[in-house]
Protein backbone atom coordinates (compact mmCIF):
# COMPACT_ATOMS: atom_id res chain seq x y z
CA UNK A 1 0.00 0.00 0.00
CA UNK A 2 1.51 3.39 -1.01
CA UNK A 3 2.33 5.86 1.72
CA UNK A 4 0.04 8.85 2.09
CA UNK A 5 1.72 11.96 0.75
CA UNK A 6 1.36 15.55 1.85
CA UNK A 7 -2.18 16.88 1.42
CA UNK A 8 -2.85 18.18 -2.06
CA UNK A 9 -6.22 19.36 -3.28
CA UNK A 10 -7.75 17.10 -5.90
CA UNK A 11 -9.11 18.78 -9.02
CA UNK A 12 -11.84 17.51 -11.32
CA UNK A 13 -10.83 17.13 -14.96
CA UNK A 14 -12.55 20.40 -15.99
CA UNK A 15 -10.72 22.23 -13.17
CA UNK A 16 -7.36 20.72 -14.17
CA UNK A 17 -7.99 21.57 -17.83
CA UNK A 18 -8.80 25.17 -16.93
CA UNK A 19 -5.64 25.50 -14.81
CA UNK A 20 -3.55 24.22 -17.71
CA UNK A 21 -5.43 26.15 -20.41
CA UNK A 22 -6.31 23.00 -22.30
CA UNK A 23 -9.39 20.86 -22.91
CA UNK A 24 -10.86 18.09 -20.79
CA UNK A 25 -10.29 15.73 -23.72
CA UNK A 26 -6.56 16.49 -23.59
CA UNK A 27 -6.46 15.68 -19.88
CA UNK A 28 -8.39 12.45 -20.52
CA UNK A 29 -5.94 11.49 -23.30
CA UNK A 30 -2.95 12.11 -21.00
CA UNK A 31 -4.59 9.93 -18.33
CA UNK A 32 -5.39 7.19 -20.86
CA UNK A 33 -1.75 7.19 -22.05
CA UNK A 34 -0.55 7.38 -18.41
CA UNK A 35 1.35 10.60 -19.12
CA UNK A 36 0.15 12.20 -15.87
CA UNK A 37 -0.59 10.95 -12.37
CA UNK A 38 -4.24 10.68 -11.41
CA UNK A 39 -6.41 9.47 -8.56
CA UNK A 40 -9.42 7.25 -9.11
CA UNK A 41 -12.04 7.23 -6.36
CA UNK A 42 -14.85 4.96 -7.37
CA UNK A 43 -15.90 6.22 -10.78
CA UNK A 44 -14.44 9.68 -10.24
CA UNK A 45 -11.07 10.62 -11.71
CA UNK A 46 -9.12 13.49 -10.16
CA UNK A 47 -5.76 15.19 -10.72
CA UNK A 48 -3.87 16.68 -7.80
CA UNK A 49 -2.86 20.34 -7.76
CA UNK A 50 0.69 19.08 -7.24
CA UNK A 51 0.54 17.19 -10.56
CA UNK A 52 -0.80 20.26 -12.36
CA UNK A 53 2.00 22.41 -10.90
CA UNK A 54 4.60 19.80 -11.89
CA UNK A 55 3.32 19.90 -15.51
CA UNK A 56 3.62 23.70 -15.50
CA UNK A 57 7.12 23.58 -13.97
CA UNK A 58 8.34 20.97 -16.47
CA UNK A 59 7.05 23.03 -19.40
CA UNK A 60 8.40 26.37 -18.19
CA UNK A 61 11.39 27.76 -20.08
CA UNK A 62 13.38 30.83 -18.99
CA UNK A 63 13.42 33.89 -21.22
CA UNK A 64 16.57 34.59 -23.20
CA UNK A 65 18.61 37.64 -22.29
CA UNK A 66 18.46 40.59 -24.67
CA UNK A 67 21.43 40.24 -27.01
CA UNK A 68 21.16 43.65 -28.65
Amino acid sequence: MPAIKQKSRLLSLPQAAEELGTTVNTIRAWIYRRKIDFVKIGRSVRVSEETVQRIIDRGSRPALEDRA
